[in-house]
């Protein structure tokens, strides 16, 4: 007897890039499992279907609680039709219709005077750094702001990034392709969880550079090559991020973050607080990468 499909009629919204895996995937497998939604992994590439309110690029948010019926490993066959997205499980199918399809919107125009924006940065660090506190790169958040130059720690592996970072700070400046990428890569996988710290700073680093700093466009080589160790070095989870930033597509919390810091056209309000709630210490890193962008960078436009 075949199961009954369980069709989920609301507003769904789906990320366009999920849209575009789903697309062009016709099996998929279900990688992890939260309290927040499930991952599926898609021929190495991940979406999310979730019920939390967050827009992202490989968020499929649906209005149902978590199918308790789907468990990790279990394969699901896909199809699309008529704004529909088919998933065939062997005991719980489900049919999601599609109402809206979101994409990383347009960037504000870049109106920011150096004070107000280093006043931002601070304001923004400073809050990261007491709703992280010690998690993932929080710890160097302020050190990085306030341009220290040694960083007083017990933790090797703090010490180890921070002395990476502030290398990879100088060849960006220096364009310094060759050594940008033996920097980077020791940052890839760096960390622990879904997405470690040394992933989402590159991210975080990415994004900025793709929506703020096209003009840097020697840094195309960096990332495409950076893509590849991604895809080696880390989880699937991160190497499907770091793709989305390199297509200048991210979390709105980042999108929304690197637009604060960029133009005064958008009022810095919560931005530094719901970025925070954006994974474990995931919201601190991506924010050290949008800085450590802002410091190489900005002379350049």
């Amino acid at each position: 007897m075949e199961s009954e499909i369980v069709l989920i009629n609301n507003e769904t919204i789906i990320g366009k890039f999920a849209l575009d895996l789903l697309s062009g995937s016709k099996i998929g497998k279900i990688w992890g499992i939260t309290s927040r939604g499930l991952f599926i992994n898609l021929q190495g590439s991940i979406v999310f279907l979730t019920n939390t309110r967050y827009l992202g690029p490989v968020n499929i948010i649906a209005n149902l609680p978590l199918i308790e019926q789907w468990k990790n490993e279990d394969e699901l066959e896909i199809n699309m039709s008529d704004q529909t997205i088919n998933f065939d499980h062997s005991k719980y199918p489900v049919s999601i219709k599609i109402k809206k399809i979101w994409k990383t919107p347009p960037k504000p125009v870049l109106n920011m005077s150096d004070e107000e924006q280093q006043k931002r940065i601070l304001a923004a660090a400073r809050q990261l750094s007491f709703l992280k506190n010690e998690q993932g790169y929080a710890p160097l958040l302020m050190p990085f702001v306030s341009d220290t130059l040694y960083l007083e720690t017990d933790n090797t592996w703090l010490f180890s990034s921070w002395n990476t970072i502030k290398l990879l700070r100088i060849s960006m400046s220096l364009k310094n392709i060759e050594s940008i990428l033996s920097l980077a890569n020791l940052l890839v996988g760096s960390g622990r969880g879904l997405t470690p710290s040394g992933d989402d700073l590159l991210t975080g680093l990415t994004f900025i550079r793709r929506r703020w700093f096209p003009e840097v466009n020697w840094m195309t080589e960096v990332e495409d090559q950076l893509l590849a160790t991604f895809k080696i070095k880390t989880t699937s989870v991160s190497s499907t991020l770091f793709e989305c930033a390199m297509q200048g597509e991210a979390d709105a919390r980042i999108q929304e973050m690197a637009d604060v810091l960029m133009s005064a056209d958008t009022p810095f309000q919560q931005q530094a607080l719901e970025l925070s709630r954006w994974g474990n210490s995931s919201g601190a890193d991506v924010f050290l990468g949008m800085i450590l962008a802002i410091e190489s960078f900005q002379n350049y436009v």
